[in-house]
């Protein structure tokens, strides 16, 4: 057990959010550089550029399924220390990699840069696996709600200093995140303890939790609420500007207002929930809060603002205790590294299948890949509930036979 579980949970705080930012930080960039600024970049065997930054946007969470799929499973078995720290240095070289494409202005190389960023980024399902190692000195839904907190606003700031450093050079802020990730490496050398000398075989990659049938109908249910997140993700701003003549600074400040409320709840509110609900009910609001919140605006008239605020704290809360309850309901032959691997190999699972069928939608009407969110969140909800109810009757019978 961690002699410091709060020294080591602060720095995991940092690390993920500098991990997070650079993660975000090309968000802005990607477009302006295909569709805007003829970079070179942008010309490849005559393809028009939209299908060139189609590509480039697939590939990078296909590289995370794959990296998040293998990592965390690797912890286990290696270390978290020292998983953590090479793929943090390949996160450093990979981004370094992509600026120096830019410069050379090649797809392909910029292409490669960005699935190996991928890959080394899945490296995420190690933090929220520290975390759960932690427990019980932090409460492991406390943990994940500050951690849900520290990828907001890596989300919020990120995309801001990336946006403030295109006009300096497209290859800067690439050069910046190899920075930051640099840095990062640093510190997991220096402020991580060490590894315990002796740690628990695992098996096989967090997929290979799918043969076990709890796992299976988990992996089911939160596969139908990460399209359902994944979904008001991706299209929002498109709904924005079709229906409300947005431009790019006021979503900008959409973004922000929902960012705002995810992060206010995680920090202030996920564990006071938890204590009232309980861990399952807390679960069951924060995912029915947010399908509600997600079909009340495509087709009202009213405000957005209101629905977006509710939309950020059924996000916060279900970020929370869906990681939580999959922690607390393992299997003793299962590690946390395996476990939140799946978590992440799941999200963008979700992400690369709803921005398919929902771009599909969208061809319709964007306010039918809103409302498939909403009805998404409710199915996740009541598989949620039929998971926890069926996991509390065997725990009962488990007892009474006992």
């Amino acid at each position: 057990m961690d002699s410091r579980p709060y020294y080591t949970f602060g720095v995991t705080l940092l690390i993920t959010l500098i991990s997070v930012c650079g993660i975000a930080m090309p968000y802005p960039i990607l477009a302006p550089l295909f569709l805007d600024l003829q970079h070179p970049i942008s010309q490849f065997a005559g393809i028009p550029e939209k299908l060139l930054l189609g590509a480039v946007l697939a590939i990078y969470p296909i590289g995370i399924l794959i990296g998040s799929n293998y990592l965390g499973a690797w912890s286990d078995r290696l270390g978290r220390k020292r998983v953590l720290t090479w793929t943090m240095l390949g996160a450093t070289l990979s981004y370094g990699l992509t600026a120096i494409a830019i410069q050379q202005g090649s797809f392909l190389l910029f292409t490669a840069s960005r699935l190996l960023t991928g890959l080394f980024e899945g490296n995420l399902s190690i933090a929220r696996a520290i975390a759960a190692d932690l427990h019980p000195k932090i409460d492991r839904t406390r943990a994940f709600s500050y951690l849900s907190a520290m990828g907001y606003a890596g989300y919020l700031i990120g995309p801001v200093v990336g946006g403030f450093l295109l006009p300096l050079g497209a290859s800067l802020a690439f050069w910046v995140a190899a920075a930051a990730c640099a840095a990062a490496t640093g510190l997991i050398l220096l402020a991580l303890p060490k590894d315990a000398q002796t740690r628990p075989q695992r098996q096989g990659s967090s997929l290979s939790l799918l043969k076990h049938p709890q796992y299976r109908d988990f992996f089911v249910c939160y596969l139908m609420l990460m399209l359902a997140l994944n979904g008001f993700y991706e299209f929002y701003p498109v709904w924005l500007v079709e229906f409300r003549d947005f431009n790019s600074e006021q979503i900008a400040w959409a973004t922000v207002l929902l960012t705002s409320a995810m992060i206010a709840t995680a920090v202030m509110a996920t564990m006071k929930v938890k204590r009232w609900l309980g861990l399952v009910n807390a679960g069951l609001a924060g995912i029915l809060v947010y399908a509600i919140a997600i079909a009340s605006f495509p087709y009202g008239g009213g405000d957005y603002l209101a629905s977006f605020i509710a939309a950020g704290i059924g996000i916060a809360l279900f970020n929370a205790m869906m990681p939580s309850y999959l922690s607390e309901h393992a299997q003793d032959s299962q590690g946390q590294g395996q476990l939140m691997g799946l978590l992440t190999t799941v999200f963008c699972l979700g992400n690369v299948i709803i921005a398919i069928v929902g771009a599909a939608l969208a061809l319709v009407d964007t306010r039918l890949v809103l409302m498939a969110s909403a009805l998404l969140a409710v199915f996740a909800s009541l598989l949620f509930w039929r998971l926890a109810r069926s996991a509390s009757l065997e725990a009962e019978r488990a007892h009474t036979n006992a």
